[in-house]
């Protein structure tokens, strides 16, 4: 949308008259009289919806033709330039303004006279982007995110927006609970923005979630000192949080404040560099590898370097592997605070063997006496010529033991406990994805909340998403589960791009549901 200054015409209309029988009486007479129907006094639309509206010129002189505009004026912040919508009568228009009211003009001028007449509407705009799932993609060598809830879809939000995606490939899909934000059109500080963080190669953008407005970039997530952009993944958790660039990691805790006001500023120290592959469920620490040292390693808000884990009488397993790196972390959540069990595909940088290591990351939970200590449980060579040795993507099952993985167009499932591999089918017997299309994209997400003073609201989503691609297209399956079985009829979307990672979102979203 283009943005305009509104020029208002003030014309001085020629009055006709005539004088009859020299009594003085004059007859005064409207050129053309017009009416217009079709507008509606109010207008509420969803941020980026569509917004349609046709209205009917009624002219007198039926001959008549107009020049018509459509103009959008904020009306909590009146010192905004006005949007102009369209200059054609009908209106058809995606809604891409922040949540507010508006006032609605449509001016049409006589072309014959040049007399300019408006109609006035007021807008409500709202969001439905609270809610629904969203999918970072490449599209082009560019990142940008796609959305989908409730049978609908609205592809390439970055670009609509924004006016351009993002540079690069993408590599981190986070989630920012309380983002603090200077108003600076208001000067005001408005907090509690939920947000994205978005990454790919060169940028980071702070994405509000309600309606897609950016509120930081790289450079304005720091104080003074500012690393070289190139981040890796975000994480946020209840203790603290962090942001992995070239290897480092940059801790945030809200104890010092929401973020936004509080900023990032030197990274944990030690020599070493992360890995981007970790895992962490919504409140624990997170369950980090070292590939200089080979070691796995965590961070906690009470220290400022990188911590190891030491070996006791109980560790069953060396420290450091330096000849592998992880392709893969998964958590299996048994609590909001304890630390549950961890699942580490590694794999072997010269010959590609792989290797699963099973964690109790009770070690991780610093009032237990095993902090810190080595607890690699098992180590489990993957056979050669196994379906989970051929795997390219997977995703961790968050109630169960069970690790999906793909190969090709078919979905298998890892038992850690039997160590075994099956297939997973629907119900009706059918493969999990039709035949043909290549399984890229594996999550679980689940999510049960309640709000203990109003029973009337809750959030419950148990979900396989399961995302495979077609040539430069993808497809979307939201699978319902029971057991090792996937429930028949899942939902169902299409995009375009190579998704790299997927999020549902809610109103009641918190840090707390997010396993990474």
């Amino acid at each position: 949308m283009k943005l305009v200054y509104l020029f208002i015409i003030v014309l001085i209309p020629c009055l006709c008259f005539s004088c009859y029988d020299d009594k003085g009486n004059y007859d005064y007479h409207d050129l053309n009289q017009v009416e217009i129907s079709g507008i509606d006094s109010v207008y509420v639309v969803n941020f980026m919806e569509k917004l349609e509206i046709h209205p009917t010129i009624e002219s007198e002189d039926k001959e008549r033709t107009y020049d018509c505009m459509w103009m959008c004026l904020d009306k909590e912040n009146l010192r905004k330039k006005i949007d102009t919508l369209s200059f054609e009568q009908d209106l058809n228009c995606t809604i891409s303004f922040a949540l507010s009211s508006y006032q609605l003009i449509f001016a049409y001028r006589d072309k014959e006279t040049e007399i300019t007449k408006y109609v006035y509407s007021n807008l409500s705009v709202e969001s439905k982007y609270s809610r629904g799932w969203y999918i970072l993609k490449e599209d082009s060598g560019k990142s940008d995110i796609d959305y989908f809830w409730g049978g609908k879809k609205n592809e390439n939000l970055l670009l609509q927006v924004h006016g351009q995606a993002m540079q690069g490939k993408p590599k981190s899909l986070g989630f920012i609970e309380n983002y603090a934000w200077m108003d600076e059109s208001k000067g005001e500080m408005t907090q509690h923005n939920k947000c994205f963080f978005l990454a790919s190669e060169q940028e980071v953008r702070v994405v509000r979630v309600s309606d897609m407005n950016q509120l930081a970039d790289f450079n304005s997530l720091f104080y003074e000192t500012v690393p070289p952009v190139v981040p890796q993944k975000w994480y946020e958790g209840s203790e603290e949080s962090g942001l992995i660039n070239n290897g480092k990691l940059y801790p945030y805790t809200s104890r010092n404040g929401a973020f936004g006001i509080a900023k990032l500023e030197f990274p944990k120290e030690g020599d070493y560099e992360l890995s981007e592959v970790f895992t962490k469920n919504g409140t624990m620490s997170p369950l980090l590898f070292d590939k200089k040292s080979g070691q796995f390693c965590t961070a906690d808000r009470n220290n400022s370097s990188i911590m190891y884990f030491e070996n006791d009488g109980k560790s069953k397993h060396s420290l450091a592997y330096p000849d592998m790196e992880p392709i893969y972390a998964g958590f299996l959540d048994e609590g909001m605070w304890e630390g549950g069990q961890g699942f580490v595909m590694m794999q072997n940088k010269k010959d590609q063997g792989r290797l699963l290591f099973y964690f109790d990351l009770n070690c991780m939970v610093n009032y237990y006496d095993d902090y810190m200590k080595n607890r690699i449980m098992d180590i489990h060579p993957v056979p050669t010529g196994s379906k989970l040795a051929d795997a390219i993507c997977f995703g961790m099952n968050r109630k169960f033991q069970m690790l999906y993985f793909g190969v090709n167009d078919k979905l298998y499932y890892y038992d850690f406990q039997n160590k075994r591999e099956f297939e997973v089918i629907r119900e009706n017997g059918q493969t999990a994805v039709p035949v043909g299309e290549k399984i890229i994209l594996i999550k679980h997400w689940i999510m049960d909340y309640s709000d203990y003073m109003d029973p009337s609201i809750s959030e419950k989503v148990n979900k396989l998403a399961v995302i495979t691609g077609i040539g430069d297209r993808y497809k979307l399956y939201l699978f319902e589960t029971t057991s090792n079985k996937l429930q028949d009829s899942p939902e169902i979307y299409e995009g375009s791009g190579k998704p790299s990672e997927i999020m549902f979102m809610s109103p009641y979203m918190s840090n707390n549901f997010i396993c990474y």
